[in-house]
């Protein structure tokens, strides 16, 4: 297509329309989420209330069926030696039986009756659960289409070859930006999110378990929500890391790698081997959390996609530079042939390019990768 006869104007009017139909559909996706979410709620609450109900049902329950067993016993003594008892014995021993009989069929139905209420409190959960995954994921979906309406195509007047890449790769990072945020809401929400929520359920009935089961049952609640808000706090402390770690910022480069890698050392059946130049000191916040960035994208490309058994990171100086080399024995690729992991690889280039810097990528299948990236360290901004 001949970019002159395009009009700039007229297509960011059709873009602003579509985008604000757009938007649009999603608030009305948007409350859908929520308006599921705030019914589990309630109906969580309802199906707690009634599961205590049933078991005390049960209970009860369970004595109406000792109490007939001895009302039956007590007919049946009675039948061998009818002659021996008189009338009102006989009577009252008729009456207990029926009573005890009675009262066993109350609590039975009342048993079935809950045991249906509770079903039917599960199976709504259950489909308010699919209606709000399928809102998020429809949102998901919007979202990324909103991000390439607002961002890529209003980038038309760049020249055809970059356009053509925009194009091309875009929506792939888009998308795996998009699914980031889903993971991170998702971990929230079924993670912390869930935990809080419980914890206030748990504070709701905590008074009447006091009041049905005495100080130390409430107690024990108490010591049980106290593990599930520490759960919940060592989960936010991990999403915080994974957003962005703190020692980045408190220590710098070098111990935020080794604490990383270490970890991922731990976790993995990988060995990875840290070697670093002892005299790089503290860099520029941006160029140490790029450094930081390339590195666990190459790690995990290693991990993920190379099967690599041993990793090798080295960071050393050159002149003005800082040159980052990993190298992994894994599975390889064929660096002209596009794969799924290739997109990772798009990503450290444009980051590295952000940076003025260069990256060369060396793979051949079955022997391994190589990454060198070298940075100039003082053509960073703020330097």
């Amino acid at each position: 297509m001949d970019s002159q006869k395009l009009d700039p104007n007229a297509l960011d009017v059709i873009l602003d329309r579509t985008m604000e139909s757009i938007n649009t559909s999603k608030s009305k996706l948007f409350e859908i989420g929520e308006h599921s979410h705030d019914e589990r709620q309630e109906i969580n609450e309802q199906l707690q209330l009634l599961r205590e109900e049933l078991e005390t049902v049960k209970n009860q329950k369970h004595e109406c069926i000792k109490q007939d067993q001895i009302a039956r016993a007590e007919l049946v003594k009675i039948s061998k030696n009818f002659h021996d008892y008189g009338e009102p014995v006989i009577r009252k021993a008729y009456e207990e039986a029926s009573n005890a009989q009675i009262k066993l069929s109350v609590s039975s139905e009342k048993e079935i009756m809950l045991r249906d209420q509770i079903s039917d409190l599960e199976n709504r959960i259950s489909s308010l659960q699919n209606t709000s995954e399928k809102a998020e994921s429809f949102m998901s979906q919007i979202s990324t289409v909103l991000s390439y309406l607002g961002g890529e195509l209003r980038l038309y007047g760049e020249v055809i070859e970059d356009a053509r890449r925009k194009q091309e790769y875009g929506l792939r990072i888009i998308e795996a930006q998009e699914e980031e945020r889903k993971r991170l809401s998702r971990e929230i929400h079924d993670g912390p999110a869930q935990v809080l929520a419980n914890v206030l359920l748990r504070s709701q009935l905590i008074e009447r378990i006091y009041e049905k089961k005495g100080k130390d049952e409430a107690f024990k609640e108490i010591k049980d929500m106290r593990s599930l808000i520490e759960d919940a706090l060592k989960e936010v402390r991990r999403l915080i890391y994974d957003l962005r770690p703190m020692a980045l910022d408190d220590l710098g480069l070098i111990p935020t790698l080794l604490k990383y890698l270490n970890k991922v050392d731990d976790r993995s059946d990988a060995i990875i081997y840290f070697d670093y130049n002892e005299r790089i000191q503290r860099l520029h916040v941006r160029l140490e959390a790029a450094i930081f960035r390339l590195v666990q994208e190459a790690v995990q490309n290693a991990l993920k996609h190379a099967e690599a058994s041993e990793i090798n990171v080295d960071l050393s100086l050159d002149g003005d530079k800082i040159v980052v080399a990993i190298e992994d024995n894994g599975i390889g690729f064929d660096v002209n042939k596009r794969k799924d992991q290739s997109f990772g690889l798009i990503g450290m280039k444009e980051r590295v390019g952000l940076l003025n810097g260069t990256i060369h990528v060396r793979s051949t299948p079955k022997k391994g990768t190589y990454i060198l990236i070298r940075i100039p360290i003082h053509e960073q901004e703020g330097v």
